[in-house]
């Protein structure tokens, strides 16, 4: 085993786990328990090892693969979902396609680090550029799947996170155990076979995406609702997440990227609010409400502090790029400016118009003043001569 084969039989698996995480917009997942995944997922395969062999040793090896592996690899890999999927961090059915991901990957370096180690250096290199597109790929996808059916999708009458968990099982164990069948009839069918195996896990990665982006349009939808139903600078925003940079490249080019950058996570932060505000209205387990609270308030926190370091004028900014938005009084605050604001002026320049009033002069607010001034001595004047 040299270290290409190992970085090929590790590296490229993360990738596809990066680009599952990526497809996540509102990056509700929470990346110490996409770490505690991973790591299960490798320690699941020591596990399912210590099942299989001893039925290996009866039966053989292609028996084991074709019946007790699938069931055994998926419960092993899936059992760290029962625990990550029912936490406040998951906040709709993506996090646990991305958890479940991250599991599934993890178990599968480890079992392409068995593999390599049991082959000569020429094949490794092989080996584990074969495995890190088929059965890495495999392994992400099935256990994604039952991420997703304990996260709800598509089971949202079913509330019994073990009848969900079970239901994700009996979607994700057929996929891995055609799979395993076409891969066991590789030395038969040679070049066919990988292509039949690849397909296989290309398929199921592309049934979890497909759920993601479905899953994130109705989460749009939801949000739109949550954030107003006129369509607010907020739904918009979720509404056309593929955009952002689109929606956003005013603000760059005329506060600077990293203005445009605190304005997206300011934006990204009232999203996630509101989810969070969602789920704990509809959830009625008392632990997972209790573990919600605290997180409610971190992120009202952390939402004021990311408006406070935008400031105000770049919202405004922000907000008159934007249709009008009606869900929270510092909202109604930055589109009144806007809407006020003359092309190419300042928030200064608004207040100083506001100010001047009926001045048809426009001479600022000290002549203003000194105008009001000199006409209150004036009538004091005439009263004293009267």
């Amino acid at each position: 085993m040299n270290i290409y084969s190992i970085l090929t039989a590790s590296l490229i698996p993360l990738g596809f786990l990066y680009v599952v995480k990526w497809l996540n917009f509102f990056e509700t997942h929470r990346f110490r328990l996409i770490l505690l995944a991973l790591v299960w997922g490798a320690f699941s395969l020591e596990l399912s090892y210590q099942v299989d062999h001893p039925i290996r040793l009866l039966l053989g090896m292609k028996w084991v693969g074709t019946h007790t592996a699938p069931v055994v690899e998926e419960i092993f890999k899936s059992l760290i979902l029962l625990y990550l999927v029912r936490r406040a961090d998951t906040a709709f059915f993506v996090d646990g396609a991305v958890y479940g991901f991250a599991s599934g990957i993890g178990f599968a370096i480890a079992e392409n680090m068995l593999y390599l180690s049991r082959v000569d250096v020429d094949t490794g290199v092989v080996l584990a550029t074969m495995r890190a597109f088929t059965s890495s790929v495999l392994h992400g996808s099935t256990t994604a799947i039952v991420g997703m059916a304990l996260a709800g999708f598509p089971l949202g009458r079913i509330n019994h996170p073990l009848l969900r968990w079970v239901a994700g099982l009996v979607l994700a164990i057929p996929i891995h155990t055609v799979y395993n069948d076409a891969a066991f009839h590789e030395f038969v069918f040679g070049k066919t076979s990988l292509l039949v195996v690849a397909t296989i896990a290309f398929a199921a990665l592309m049934i979890v995406a497909g759920a993601i982006v479905w899953g994130l349009r109705l989460q749009r939808r939801r949000l739109r609702k949550s954030l107003g139903a006129g369509g607010s600078g907020e739904a918009r925003l979720v509404r056309n997440a593929d955009e952002l940079d689109a929606l956003l490249a005013p603000v760059a080019a005329r506060f600077g990227d990293a203005k445009r950058d605190q304005a997206a996570d300011a934006l990204m932060l009232a999203a996630q609010l509101s989810m969070k505000q969602d789920q704990i209205k509809k959830t009625r387990d008392p632990e997972l409400r209790a573990e919600l609270a605290p997180q409610i308030t971190q992120l009202k926190q952390e939402l004021k502090q990311a408006r406070h370091e935008v400031g105000i004028y770049v919202m405004t900014y922000v907000r008159s790029i934007m249709p009008k938005a009606t869900w929270s009084m510092w909202a109604r605050l930055g589109q009144t400016l806007a809407a006020s604001a003359p092309t190419g002026g300042s928030l200064w320049r608004v207040l100083e118009t506001r100010l001047v009033g009926h001045n048809s002069a426009a001479e600022g607010i000290y002549a203003t003043v000194r105008a009001e001034l000199d006409a209150r001595s004036v009538a004091l004047a005439a009263d004293g001569e009267d």
